[in-house]
This record gives C-alpha cells, structure tokens and sequence, in this order.
C-alpha cells in the first residue's frame, strides 16, 4: 500500500517500490528502523492475574500430534515459502508494505518469523496491532497454540479493560487504541523493536493516527523498526480472484427484499455441508434476523440439517462472540450473522458459503453542522472482495452477492478513509496531548479536510479543552 508509508529505494531483489515476489500472487514486504540486537530497553511489568487464559493440559501424545498438526498447516501457507527472503527485507528497510491473498499467514506467521529472527532479543517486543478486540483476542491466541506457549506468556494481548501479559512477554497483540494510549505514556515506543499494523487497508482514524506518530517515532529513534502490512494495495494492486471461489449475482432489491432473499437463501441452500457466513448492518438487523431464521427453522422438515444460529458485532461480549469459533454439532448447518467485523481478521473455521447484501453501515460528518450520523452505504470493490474471501478458506466456496454486476461495477473502489468522514475532535485532543500543536501541519496518511480540523479545534476550544494559544488545558 505505497500510500500508507514510505518505501525504501534500495531493494535490490524487488520491483523498485518495496515489493518482491512471493508465492502465487507475490508477498511484497516492508521493513524497520534498526537491527533488533542494538536495543536493550525492558518491558514493564504487567498484571499478569487480569484476564489470564490458561491454556487446556494435554496428554503428551496428544501435544505432540498436535503440534506437529499445527506445524503442518503452517508449512503449507503461501507465507511459508518466503520466510528468509521477507526477514531480510525486513533487516534491510524503514518501512515495508506486506501484500497477500487472505488466508496466506500474514497476521500469524509473520510475528513469529521476527520472534525467530531475533527482533525479540534484550527484553524488546514486537506489537502487532489490529482494529477489532476479537481480533486480537483470538489470533494471538492461535499464535500461542502454534508455539506451543500459554497465551499471556511470550505471546499475549491487550485490549481496552483487559490485559492479558506478562515480564515474558515477547509478541504483544493489541487493538490500535491500546497502542495509542501506551504512546501518550511512551512517545518513543520504547519497548518495541518493531511494530506491525496489521488490516492497514482498513484506514480506520486509529490506524490513519498511528501511522503519523510512527513516522515521527521513526525519525526519532535509530533502533527501532516498522513493518506495515495489509491484505491488499489500496492502488497498483488489482484483486486476484480465490480459486474455486464462484460470485453468484441476482438481480437488485431494496433493503427489506434483500433481507427476505438472504433468509430464503440462507434456509432453502441446497448446497453441501458447510457453514454460512451473511453480512449485515448493525445489531438490529442482526437481532431481528436471527429471530426469522429462528421462527422459519422450527417449521423445516427433519430431512433438513438443522441451523444453528450464531450473532458477532462489535458490543457483544467477548464470551459470546467466541461461539462463532466452536464447531456446529453433527447434522447442523451453522449460521453466522456477522456486521462487518467479520471481513478481515477473524479466520473462521468452517466457512464454506458467504452471502453478502452488498450494504454496511458507516460513519459520516458534516463539519459546517457539526452533525455526526451512521449511514448504511453500499460497500466499495475492496470490502466486497474481502467480503468473498471469508469463503473457501479451507475447501472450494461460494459467495452469493445480493445486487447485480452493473451495481458492482459501479461501486468505490477503495473505502473512504473514517479520518475524512468523522469528528476530528477526539483526534485533536489526542495530538495535543502528544505534543503535537501544528494540528493542521501534522503528516496525516490522507488529510481531512482544513475546516475539519479549524472546526475541531473551535469545538475544543469552546468546550475549554484548549486554551487561547491553543494548548491542551
């Protein structure tokens, strides 16, 4: 994604703007600001007791069957064939862009080729960020389980309200706002060899935020590292199509129509076993389709598998949103009705047929009214080829789009990044609190518009949070 982060010039292997070829499709890679071995600082101390998952004892045997299970299934991920070739990349760039077809290994592998690599020598750590606490909560889950090491020891997480590291601690995973909030405390990042924005293509104001602090940081700090990395290139990259992967298209509807067609579709699917992944907007639309499917599977006939019916959006609690994971029981045929916290990041097991209505709900601004709204919009390209992504992961699958191929066509190709469409003044405040006075000339990924920002800091101003020189009260 050259227009996230600066790619260096010198790579002899690659194409001249940071990428080199990988396996299938390519990996292009991105880089760091220093050698790991020249670090020493020593992570602080975290409560180790706060939301500690132990992981399940296991016979001998069954460990070592498992990990060698675990071992197999990581040698056969495209990312595998590159591991060598994509460290030294790493050794030998500031800032580096990873590209890769989704299910490739980036966000599992990737951390543990550095750890390999030595980026965690001297007590550094490497942080990989995402955007949703699921996320982090379940892959650096996976990633403990392919170590072999309980989750909260060398690999661990931290998202809002729980903490879950420890002294040992070597690969950290985080929401994008916890890593915020250690910045506030720690500008230079100072525990961190290396940091990995993991869903950069997302854009959201988080991510757009972090992105500026890492360019200051890098230019501050001489043994320190970035690695960038997304599913796909906002630009110069085309999407390349899932094997197998068929993009059924019917004709247009309204809402309420398209909602009734994911229903009949969803019970009348006259597919192999498999499991069913459809998008939809937000937790109403979610609660109110789980209830017809619920009403319309206590009339089908005992022939047909049974469905079980399984919610993940963002405010449902961690607990339930761990269901999606578990596998259906014999003879049912699982349902998920996800919003879109399900395109990226989460790999879930099972998913063999995506139905996506072609809609998602996103924020928009007015800076003249000051008026801040949730719209449901049409996805752009991008969102919908994550969107068929979700399926095939594991075996060939189907994604049933709801609109027709004129309206596809017709799409965005790349979401609106959230900092251009959103309130500036959460924004504001936080690069005040950096020490950051020069809002406007702050080196934004994307800069909002100059009204959003003048608008912001009017708002800020009026509420008392600023002072008359503009300073953070």
């Amino acid at each position: 994604m050259p227009s996230m982060a600066p790619l260096s010039s010198g790579n002899k292997n690659g194409d001249g703007n940071g990428n080199v070829p990988g396996r299938g499709n390519g990996v292009p890679f991105g880089g760091h600001w220093g050698p790991p071995e020249s670090t020493s600082a020593t992570p602080s101390a975290a409560n180790e007791a706060v939301g500690k998952r132990k992981a399940t004892t296991l016979l001998p045997q069954t460990r070592v069957t498992k990990r060698q299970a675990l071992l197999n299934q990581r040698r056969a991920l495209p990312i595998a064939s590159v591991e060598s070739e994509l460290v030294n990349h790493v050794k030998k760039n500031e800032t580096l862009v990873v590209i890769g077809e989704t299910g490739s290994g980036k966000t599992t592998q990737l951390p543990q080729f550095l750890h390999s690599a030595g980026f965690c020598k001297g007590g550094m750590m490497v942080a990989i960020t995402q955007p949703r606490r699921v996320a982090a909560i379940t892959v650096a889950t996976r990633v403990a389980e392919e170590m072999g090491v309980e989750v909260g020891q060398e690999v661990g997480y931290s998202i809002r309200f729980e903490d879950c590291t420890s002294p040992s601690t070597q690969l950290k995973y985080m929401t994008d706002g916890m890593l915020l909030r250690e910045a506030l405390l720690d500008p230079l990042l100072s525990r961190y060899s290396l940091v990995v924005i993991d869903e950069a293509h997302e854009r959201t104001i988080h991510t757009d935020v972090l992105f500026g602090l890492l360019k200051g940081v890098q230019k501050r700090r001489q043994a320190a590292s970035t690695a960038t990395k997304s599913s796909k290139k906002k630009a110069a990259t085309t999407g390349v199509a899932l094997k197998d992967l068929q993009n059924l298209l019917t004709t247009s509807k309204t809402p309420l129509e398209k909602k009734n067609s994911a229903l009949k579709l969803v019970i009348h699917l006259e597919e192999i076993p498999g499991d069913i992944l459809l998008f939809l907007t937000g937790q109403e639309e979610i609660e109110s389709m789980e209830r017809l499917l619920k009403e319309r599977a206590s009339h089908l006939s005992p022939k047909v598998p049974k469905l079980l019916v399984v919610p993940i959006y963002a405010a449902l609690p961690s607990e339930q949103q761990m269901r999606v994971f578990q596998p259906a029981p014999d003879g049912t045929r699982k349902v998920i009705l996800a919003t879109n916290i399900a395109e990226t990041s989460l790999t879930i097991p099972g998913i063999r047929y995506v139905i996506d209505p072609g809609l998602v709900k996103a924020r928009a601004y007015n800076p003249r009214t000051g008026v801040e709204s949730l719209e449901v919009v049409p996805v752009s390209k991008a969102q919908a080829r994550q969107r068929s992504g979700r399926a095939g992961r594991e075996r060939p699958g189907k994604c049933f789009r709801l609109y027709t191929e004129d309206l596809y066509r017709k799409l965005e190709d790349s979401t609106v990044p959230e900092i251009k469409r959103c309130n500036l003044a959460n924004v504001v405040l936080q690069l005040k609190a950096f020490g950051i006075d020069d809002v406007l000339g702050f080196d934004f990924m994307d800069k909002p518009s100059r009204i959003a920002i003048v608008k912001s800091l009017e708002h800020l101003y009026s509420l008392g949070a600023l002072t008359d020189e503009g300073k953070q009260c």
